[in-house]
């Protein structure tokens, strides 16, 4: 029972640094940016900017 409760540990770590990983992409500059917005408004202006 312990065995299977430090497995479980494990993948539950294991599962949740992959999850960080992918949610974590870092912002590229320059060339993937769209050059009509500005570089410090957030997704709610751009969204509801009509």
């Amino acid at each position: 029972m312990r065995i299977k409760m430090i497995l479980l540990a494990i993948a539950y770590v294991a599962v949740s640094v992959a999850l960080l990983a992918i949610a974590y992409q870092p912002q590229s500059s320059g060339a993937m940016q769209k050059t009509d917005r500005l570089a410090g408004s957030s997704f709610l202006v751009e969204r509801f900017a009509g």
